[in-house]
This record gives structure tokens, C-alpha cells and sequence, in this order.
């Protein structure tokens, strides 16, 4: 057993940044309002936030928490490892022979690659002109983009004590963002971590993230309306996801700024105003704006404890009620009772909670300095990793303290994932990961040409495909294998709920079109039930990577992207990494008659520097040649035989490396039986229900979970589970463990 190295005392927040901001957008919206209304909205966020609360504002906590193999390597900088020796005596001992070592032969004096020499570089970043140089040499290391896979590499403790050196002699000059910690911390940079370290040696214990806020999803937020049971029309969403390939709901990704904050803030209004108008169905809060006079006291207690249980979902305690009842009688001493009311559920729909998750833990903290999660908070988080709202077997869970074991956690998660029905839609999140990790959705956004002879209809071919992953969801046997490898796909079918019959396969349009035709089925291809899901030939067809709605997401608008298409195969299935493309560089493929497309973009990438990048991404991507831009299968490209030979190289890993294949299905069948795989996918599975990456901290939990998704046959529901009754799911670092 292995120690993964000390923690650094996590920040706690106080919502301090929330509130802030909060003030300064109410402050513009009350411009023009009455003098009535100013002072009561003053009053809900006061000028003054005291404490410590200020700094530790959400946004600053989720990006500022690094994870633990760079918050290591932080501690090792700042400790300053080389004591006793100035800047330029560490510089010439140390940097300048590695330096010369490992970079010199490309950025020399002579000619160097990308105009960048580094013979006359200094160590001097407080006063020099390298400073910019540093920090690009930092990430570039860091990431290990350089030196370039195919050149001599430093030993890890050469590359180690660079960085160390760099990182100090950067914090010295103590400017904002001066080291890239921030950027390990989204999902574009998760594969960064060592793999064989991951799924190596066991550690002693997890240790796992430190305490977090976590802002909604817009899905989440979307819930709270039908919760409240008002039908409030004009309501704006300041809540946004991010575009791009990757998994959406991340904690680092998101905080609420002045912009975000302020269609919430009308949203709130409105939605007080409607909660006591006269249309309203709630008694209790139509009180507090009622026509005959002000409530009693009696009535605004009970009007404060209902809102928050409707809003938030659990009582107030005896120090909200206090505080919500002066204000509300503040309120009232300037605007009367009506004015107040709405004021006082506005506050209540503003707080924390609505907008964020909590994840602080109990405030007990063990041996090792770790907390684990209040009932209540393992409820919410359960809950919002299987679905968009709330689950009241969860929340009723807690209040009965059945969530205080992890086996009970178990328990409860595959009683839930139970769900035998066609559509599985018991728990939306479970497919919603597929959408996000193939990202076969974006078919939607291509547009494309109605192609010759046929049709391309991107919507029905992302439910057809949908439809089959329901499927192999259902079954739950070797699922990612099924994925990779399936011959069978639903066309133009998908699960309904009929009345009176429940969930049945049906047509899915009636008015059909010759979108089919991306399947190769002929033109006048007759739809039946019985043929349903159809098969195709092995070396046709092979899982998700082969359907048309996959093939087109992963294309351009009027050609196929084979360089997409690997460098998902290398980060998704592989675990590798890709720096982007460069700026300045000319990504365009050359327009070049009767040659085909592969023929051309191996002119485009054929130069040293483009080369060094694409020989990671096209061998993968070539066999997908195969296709057509539509996912049309295809055995001539621009009027020449299509080559879909392929490699599959660079992954460290015996089998794999060096395995040329003869086209996409059998790229597919390789991959579907290879562990490393498997484990790279338990990688992915746990960044979206943990919404962060993982680190070697995570180590055992990895483990676990890729040991339960085996001992079930592939099972995706035992993976889920493994996770979410984890350490790393159940636990937060408080303390720096001792």
C-alpha cells in the first residue's frame, strides 16, 4: 500500500461572492423602482458582507482547488527546493543543462522550429524579457507536448525538478494566473493523470476532493418550477452549459456572474408575484399579500416555514425564521404587507440553495481529516447524479438516517437503477451520459445537403440510434463492448408510450422519407416491425463508431473529418491526449480532383511539425473512410478505391500498440476486448457523475468500480453504483491529513 501524499486544507464556502453579486445586479434593477422598493431589496443583500465570507467566493473555490498530484507539486515549489542557492546559480546548475539537453537541437541559435531559440534565455522572470517564454515552456512541459514524443525524453525526476524550478521562479513574480492548475481541473484535461498509476499500485485509503459548492444545472433549476406548482410564463434561464465534446456538468466549469445573475433575479419576482396573486393555489402564501390587511404574525411564521419547505425542500431553522420575520417586518414599515410578502419569498427563492449544491460534509472530521457528507447533502447528490430534480426516496431516506453507510448509499442507488422498462427513462441522467460521451446528439448541428438518390434526416437517425442504446442499457451485459461492436440498429423505430398498452416498439414516423438510405438500404426499402432491429453485415457495421448518426456528428458539412474522428477514438477509448490545433496554423485540406480525401490530408499533414500532432489522431481516423460524410458505407471515394487500412499505436500498452487493421469493424473489435479500454471508460464514467476529474487520490475508487463493472459481465449499473457509494462520492477533504 502506497500514500498518494498530503492534502492542502480545503477553502469552505460561505456564499459570500453569491450575495455579492446578487446586490450589485439588484442594485441596477431597482433603478427608477420606489423609493419602498429600494429599501427593501437593500436590505436582502446588505452593503456590507462580514467575515471571510468575501473571499471565498464560489467561482474562486471550484477553480482553485487543484487536484492532489498538483497540489503536491505546489506544496514541493513553494517550500523553495533549492535552498541556498540565488536564481541564476539554481538556472546554470540545474535548468540550462536540461535545457540544452532536450531542446536545443530544435531551438538552437540556428534556425529554430516555430521561431522559438532558446539559447539566449535567462533565468530572470521578475526582471527579463522571458517571462511570456517561461509560462509557455511550463504548460508545454506540464502537458508534455514537448519535448515531441518521437525525441529523447527527460527522465520524470529531470522533468520534475524543471517544473519545480519554473512554477517557484514564476510564484515569485507573483502575477494572476501564472501556473496552469486551473486548466487540470476541466474535462478536457482529465486523461492528464497516469493511468498506469490509476489502475496500479492500491493506496492505503481514498482521499478524496476537497469540500465544494456546485452551481445547477440548467436542467436542475428548470425542475424547481413544476416543484412549486405555478405556471409562470416569461421565465429566462441565466443558467448556461458549455458547447464542445465534452461531459457538460462540471463543478470547475461554472460560476454565476452579473449576467447570469440577473434573468435569475427577475425570475424570482415573477414568481413571488405569482405564489401570492390572486390566481395563486397556495393559500398559506396568499396570505401574506391578502386584501384585507396585514396576516398575523402566526400567519407570516407559517408563510416563512411553508416557502421553505416548497422552495428549498426542508424547514427552516430557528435562526432563518427569526431573521426572515424581522426583515419581513422592516419590509413592511416601508412598503405594507404585500410588498413585503413578495420581497420575502424573492429573498427565500434567492438563497444558496436553489442555485447551487452544497457538498461541505457534517463537519465531523476522521483521523485523516476527511468529512463525510451530511445525509441530506448524499440525497441531493444521488439525486441529481440519476436525474434533474429532487428524488423523494432519497430525500426520505436521509430524514429516516438510512444514508449513513455507504452499503446503504448501495442499497438504495441499484434499487433505483432497477429499470426494466423500454425507454429507461427512470433515471434521465444514465443516458444522458452516452449523449454526452459519444456526443452523437451533434448530428443535429451539421447541416447538410440532401444527398444524391436518398434523404439525410439527422433527428431520426440520432433516435434510431437511441433506441438501440436504450436496448443495450436494458440487457446490461458487457455494455461498452455491445456499444463498440453491435451489427443490430433500430431504423426509423422507436419506443412509445401507447395508451392503454404501455411502452411498445413502434414506426417512429409514419411519413417516411428516404433518410434510410444512410444505412445503405435501398431506396424502395419497406419498413416492418418484425425486421426490427435490423442486422448488417459484419464488415459493414459495428457499433456506435459505424452508425450514421455518429459518423455525421464527426463530420464536416460536406466532407468527412477522419482527424475528429481519431483523436475521439485516442482520448475516449485510448485515455491519450491532444494539444489543439495551433493558432495560426493553415488546417485546411487542399481541393484536388479524383484523389481522395485520406490522399489529401496526407498532403496537408505530411510537414514535421503537423505530422508530430496527426500521428496520433489520423491512423485512428482513417478507417472511417469507409464512410461517406451521411454514414453512408462506401467503396469509392472520388472515383478511386477507398483505403481504410489503419494503426493503432502510441498507447504504451502490450496488444494494442502496433495493431494494423484492415478497417473500421475490426478497429472496433480490438478495442471492445481490451481492459486498458474498459478502464479508460470507468475514467470517463467517473468525471461525469463526480462532475471533476479524477486524481491519484481516486486511485482505489477507479479500481473498484472497473472491478464491479467486470464482476457483473459488464455491467454499467454495477459501475454506477461502485461509484456512487464511493469515497470519492461520499467524502470531502477538510483537513490536510496527517
Amino acid at each position: 500500500m502506497v500514500e498518494a501524499g498530503p492534502v492542502l486544507p480545503a477553502r469552505i464556502p460561505q456564499f459570500g461572492g453569491h450575495q455579492k453579486q446578487l446586490r450589485r445586479v439588484c442594485e441596477c434593477w431597482i433603478a427608477g423602482r420606489s423609493r419602498e422598493e429600494e429599501g427593501i431589496f437593500m436590505m436582502v443583500f446588505p452593503r456590507k458582507i462580514k467575515g471571510k465570507s468575501e473571499r471565498r467566493a464560489e467561482a474562486s473555490l471550484n477553480r482553485r482547488n487543484p487536484s492532489l498530484t498538483l497540489q503536491v507539486t505546489v506544496v514541493a515549489a513553494l517550500c523553495c527546493v533549492f535552498p541556498g542557492e540565488t536564481t541564476a546559480e539554481s538556472f546554470d546548475k540545474l535548468v540550462k543543462p536540461l535545457l540544452q539537453k532536450y531542446c536545443f537541437d530544435c531551438h538552437g541559435a540556428d534556425d529554430p522550429e516555430a521561431n522559438l531559440s532558446l539559447h539566449l534565455i535567462d533565468g530572470d522572470l521578475i526582471g527579463g524579457e522571458h517571462y511570456e517564454t517561461w509560462r509557455m515552456i511550463e504548460e508545454q512541459i506540464r502537458f508534455r507536448d514537448m519535448p515531441p514524443e518521437d525525441e529523447n525524453q527527460p527522465a520524470p525526476e529531470e522533468r520534475r525538478a524543471l517544473l519545480t524550478w519554473i512554477r517557484q521562479e514564476l510564484q515569485k513574480t507573483q502575477r494572476a494566473g501564472v501556473v496552469t492548475n486551473e486548466k487540470f481541473l476541466l474535462p478536457q484535461f482529465g486523461n492528464y493523470v497516469d493511468h498506469q498509476a490509476l489502475f496500479g499500485e492500491r493506496l492505503s485509503r481514498v482521499h478524496p476532493a476537497p469540500p465544494r459548492i456546485w452551481r445547477l444545472r440548467p436542467a436542475i433549476y428548470n425542475a424547481t418550477i413544476p416543484r412549486l406548482a405555478e405556471r409562470v410564463s416569461g421565465l429566462a434561464n441565466g443558467l448556461n452549459l458549455l458547447d464542445g465534446p465534452e461531459i457538460k456538468d462540471y463543478a470547475a466549469s461554472y460560476f454565476l456572474d452579473e449576467a447570469a445573475t440577473a434573468p435569475l433575479l427577475g425570475n424570482a419576482k415573477k414568481i413571488a408575484e405569482k405564489m401570492t396573486g390572486p390566481t395563486s393555489r397556495d393559500r398559506v402564501l396568499k396570505e401574506l399579500a391578502r386584501d384585507t390587511g396585514p396576516p398575523e404574525t402566526k400567519a407570516v411564521l407559517l408563510a416563512i416555514e411553508h416557502a421553505f419547505r416548497k422552495i428549498l425542500g426542508r424547514a427552516a431553522t430557528e435562526e432563518e425564521l427569526i431573521r426572515f420575520k424581522a426583515f419581513y417586518d422592516k419590509a413592511a414599515n416601508i412598503g405594507g404587507h404585500q410588498t413585503a410578502g413578495r420581497a420575502l419569498l424573492t429573498g427565500v427563492l434567492l438563497q444558496p440553495e436553489v442555485l447551487y449544491r452544497q457538498e461541505l460534509g457534517d463537519g465531523k472530521v476522521d483521523e485523516f481529516g476527511r468529512t463525510r457528507l451530511s445525509q441530506r447533502e448524499i440525497a441531493f447528490a444521488l439525486s441529481y447524479a440519476l436525474s434533474n430534480a429532487p428524488l423523494d426516496e432519497f430525500l426520505k431516506a436521509s430524514a429516516a438516517g438510512e444514508l449513513e453507510t455507504a452499503g446503504q448509499v448501495a442499497m438504495l442507488v441499484d434499487k433505483r437503477l432497477a429499470d426494466q422498462s423500454k425507454l429507461q427513462d427512470r433515471n434521465p441522467r444514465v443516458l444522458q451520459f452516452f449523449r454526452e460521451y459519444f456526443h452523437y446528439p451533434f448530428a443535429k448541428e451539421v447541416f447538410k445537403d440532401k444527398p444524391a438518390g436518398g434523404d439525410h434526416d439527422s433527428g431520426r437517425l440520432v433516435d434510431d440510434l437511441e433506441t438501440t442504446i436504450r436496448d443495450i442499457l436494458r440487457a446490461d451485459r458487457h455494455v461498452l463492448a455491445e456499444l463498440l461492436t453491435t451489427r443490430k440498429f433500430y431504423v426509423n423505430t422507436n419506443y412509445k408510450n401507447v395508451k392503454r398498452k404501455g411502452q411498445m416498439l413502434v414506426i417512429a414516423h409514419e411519413k417516411r422519407t428516404a433518410y434510410h438510405t444512410a444505412y445503405n438500404l435501398p431506396l424502395d426499402w419497406k419498413w416492418s416491425l418484425h425486421l426490427q432491429p435490423v442486422s448488417f453485415r459484419e464488415d459493414e457495421r459495428s457499433g456506435v463508431l459505424t452508425h450514421p448518426a455518429w459518423l455525421s456528428a464527426w463530420s464536416g458539412n460536406f466532407e468527412n473529418h477522419p482527424v475528429q474522428r481519431g483523436k475521439w477514438i485516442r482520448t475516449h477509448l485510448l485515455g491519450g491526449t491532444v494539444p489543439d490545433v495551433p493558432i495560426g496554423v493553415d488546417a485546411r485540406v487542399p481541393e484536388l480532383e479524383h484523389t481522395t480525401f485520406r490522399d489529401r490530408l496526407k498532403i496537408a499533414t505530411q510537414a514535421a511539425e503537423c505530422w508530430r500532432c496527426h500521428k496520433k489522431m489520423d491512423p485512428l481516423g482513417v478507417p472511417f473512410e469507409r464512410y461517406d460524410h451521411y454514414g453512408r458505407y462506401q467503396r469509392l471515394d472520388a472515383g478511386q478505391p477507398v483505403n481504410a487500412r489503419g494503426e493503432i499505436t502510441r498507447t504504451g500498452v502490450p496488444g494494442l500498440d502496433g495493431r494494423k487493421v484492415s478497417g473500421p469493424t475490426e478497429l472496433m473489435e480490438i478495442l471492445a476486448k481490451s481492459e486498458y479500454v474498459e478502464q479508460v471508460f470507468v475514467r470517463y464514467v467517473f468525471r461525469y457523475f463526480m462532475g471533476r476529474n479524477e486524481t491519484l487520490g481516486d486511485t482505489n475508487t477507479l479500481q473498484d468500480a472497473h472491478k464491479a463493472y467486470r464482476d457483473g459481465n459488464g455491467s454499467f449499473k454495477a459501475l454506477v453504483v461502485s461509484l456512487l457509494s464511493s469515497d470519492s462520492f461520499l467524502l470531502r477533504q477538510k483537513k490536510q491529513a496527517p
